[in-house]
């Protein structure tokens, strides 16, 4: 391995990607040698994950944006429908494939292979019949051979966000899962009211690092206008963004002064996709430089690498420090104990084993602690959730209030647009406070799982204490260096000016925290690869679908028909509002009824702190199952013969030496990357 880590392209990050999992698969051999299974079964998964990894890019936008086209010009040929609009909650990916075709999933769960040159006829609604059958498709996978596909990225067409509230809830539900949206803004008009009200009001605070804006069609304005443009645009949505994590967080909470120092300036690029496509069918470099298309895709190109795939590769460096350290501390181990008498090891063979069932002990204690601490999150939310369908009907009741009205509108011709205009502006009002509340919900159990998970890095100290212990048990020659074993020598030359000290107690003496809950450098690496590890992993802790839930499902819940009839023939205004408040009151009632939004949330708080006990319970059983087994198979072999023969002891050198060399490697490369 290089020690100068460049990863900003896609050819550099993929040979990082193979040089590291090389580097795992030498490990998984060493692993099973020294009959480590549960660290053998943890290379293996974090390798799967690895080979199965590829990122996901979601084109997001109202219709008529230019979105198709953009994708084509990323993939640099005519490939998707330009007028591609779906009928119902569609969305359509690209992924690469030598051979061109399309799978269509179908709503019933059916599928079926049909040519490229016969998606319009599943994807649009171009003509009736079109229409119709795209109502029945739930999403169609496009298999396409472009260079763009080729670095493992899939592209996402999902369907305008203003078509059909069900394609934009289906884009919204979506935006949590993938590794990067693109955003597309028209420069004729930028800002639409939606675009507007959606960045307000329904994109999570947490998603703009992971958000490109593009303002399409540049090429038709001078350059200082397309510069005023972009900035404009940069400026509204860093102002958007600001406003909504004041509402989540709170401006005066630690939370809030965190997320400003890290916010950065939103990425805002002004292209011309159409130019793009064109210049890219023809091999016109120089049209090509002047769409901007180039800037936005080396902008994606860095996000995903950089970025997102940097989390990867710190998890792969992280297993990588992780399994070979266990691998030479087994090594050193049975060195030493192959060479003490069998009396000395019998002894120290049973206090290691009371150690083993005293650590798990405290780790019981510590679940105890995690439980306390998933009930004080839910308890502290109480208020909030049992205020939270009075703040509904709070939100219903504004704006039965503020609707201006006149003595005009009770003429009979003009109630069923009052009637209309107030039970969707109502709609809008309790799907923004829903959306709200519930993000000041996950702001809280975030927040609640970053204090416990910084808590228990003293179980983590206490944890690898422990452990060296035991290993130290076994040591017969740590009192001086010159009667260090042939294992250790190794060890130490192989690690230079690291040495050899975290090699035998654990990541805590190397200066690396995090090690069971991730193995991040420093906490802030920690918890952000905490996170997508088990996102890839270990499913349901952050509880993004409960917002999801709220957007998506109060709203729609709320049907607005109830009676009016008996009201239309009243003349007085706030008598006429009175009774639509009522009536509004009546279905909120049913609607509370129905929607247990109490239960929802406790188990969106107790799934997340089981998260946070699954994830400790698998690093800690990895390592104490496998340091169990070394002790039960010594012992065993002890019981046998008190001598290990010369084959044996040079087998464990040839061991070390590899296991040496990739954990020196591998941690240099950590140093290196925690300055980047």
């Amino acid at each position: 391995m290089e020690k100068k880590i460049d990863y900003g392209n896609y050819t550099a990050y993929r040979e990082m990607v193979n040089s590291l999992t090389g580097e795992l698969k030498t490990l998984l051999i060493l692993s099973e040698s020294v009959m480590l299974k549960n660290t053998a079964d943890s290379i293996r998964d974090t390798l799967e994950k690895t080979a199965n990894e590829h990122f996901e890019v979601a084109i997001v936008g109202e219709f008529k944006r230019g979105k198709s086209t953009l994708i084509n010009a990323l993939l640099g040929k005519e490939v998707l429908p330009a007028d591609v609009l779906p009928a119902t909650a569609t969305l359509n990916r690209v992924t690469y494939s030598t051979e061109p075709y399309v799978q269509v999933e179908y709503k019933n769960g059916n599928s079926e292979r049909v040519e490229i040159d016969k998606l319009e006829n599943y994807v649009t609604k171009l003509t009736s019949e079109w229409e119709m059958t795209a109502e029945t498709v739930h999403e169609a996978t496009v298999y396409y051979d472009t260079d763009f596909c080729r670095n493992n990225v899939d592209i996402i067409d999902t369907p305008g966000l203003n078509d059909d509230e069900q394609m934009t809830n289906v884009t919204l539900s979506i935006l949590p899962e993938i590794d990067a949206a693109v955003f597309v803004i028209s420069a004729n008009s930028p800002f639409s009211q939606f675009e507007k009200d959606f960045l307000e009001k329904k994109m999570l605070t947490c998603d703009v690092g992971r958000i490109i804006f593009v303002v399409n069609c540049f090429g038709t304005f001078s350059r200082e206008d397309e510069e005023k443009i972009v900035e404009t645009v940069r400026g509204r949505i860093a102002r958007y963004v600001v406003e909504k994590a004041k509402l989540v967080m709170g401006e005066d909470s630690r939370e809030f002064q965190v997320y400003m120092n890290k916010i950065g300036i939103p990425r805002v690029i002004g292209v011309y996709a159409k130019k793009a496509l064109n210049a890219k069918i023809k091999s016109d470099a120089a049209m090509l430089e002047e769409s901007n298309f180039p800037v936005f895709e080396k902008e994606l190109e860095t996000m995903l690498t950089k970025e997102r795939g940097a989390i990867t590769l710190q998890i792969l460096i992280n297993k990588i420090t992780n399994t070979g350290t266990e691998i030479l501390n087994t090594v050193v181990m049975r060195e030493n104990a192959l060479m003490m008498e069998k009396n000395e090891f019998m002894e120290r063979y049973k206090n290691a084993i009371d150690e083993i069932e005293e650590i798990r002990t405290k780790k019981r204690a510590e679940f105890v602690k995690i439980t306390d601490s998933a009930n004080k999150v839910f308890d502290n939310l109480q208020p909030i959730l049992d205020n939270y369908w009075n703040q509904i009907e709070a939100a219903a009741m504004d704006v039965i209030d503020k609707h201006q009205m006149s003595k005009d509108d009770f003429k009979r011709g003009n109630m069923k647009a009052i009637y209309d205009k107030l039970t969707e502006k109502i709609k809008e009002n309790i799907e923004t406070r829903a959306q709200l509340i519930c993000e000041q919900i996950q702001n809280e159990i975030n927040s609640a799982l970053s204090d416990e998970a910084e808590r228990l890095q003293s179980f983590e100290d206490e944890f690898f204490a422990s452990v060296g212990r035991i290993r130290e048990m076994f040591s017969v020659s740590h009192k001086a260096s010159e009667n260090k074993t042939v294992v250790e020598n190794i060890i130490g030359a192989a690690m230079g000016t690291i040495g050899t000290g975290g090699i035998f107690l654990g990541f805590r003496e190397a200066g690396i925290k995090g090690a069971l809950l991730g193995g991040g450098i420093g906490f802030g690496g920690f918890f952000s690869i905490f996170y997508t590890a088990i996102a890839i992993g270990n499913p349901a802790t952050v509880p993004v679908a409960l917002c999801i839930m709220a957007f998506a499902g109060l709203a729609g819940t709320f049907t607005g028909k109830f009676a009016v009839d008996k009201i239309l023939v009243k003349e007085r205004i706030d008598r006429y509002k009175e009774n639509f408040k009522t009536q509004v009151r009546k279905q909120f009632h049913e609607m509370r009824l129905n929607t247990d939004f109490f239960e929802t949330v406790r188990k969106q708080v107790f799934s997340a702190f089981e998260g946070l006990k699954g994830k400790i319970e698998k690093e800690t059983e990895i390592i104490l199952r496998d340091t169990q087994k070394t002790l039960d198979d010594l012992n065993a072999l002890k019981a046998e013969k008190n001598e290990v023969s010369q084959k044996e002891m040079e087998r464990l050198h040839g061991i070390a030496e590899q296991a040496s060399q990739i954990v020196s490697q591998s941690y240099t490369l950590r140093k290196e990357f925690a300055k980047q």
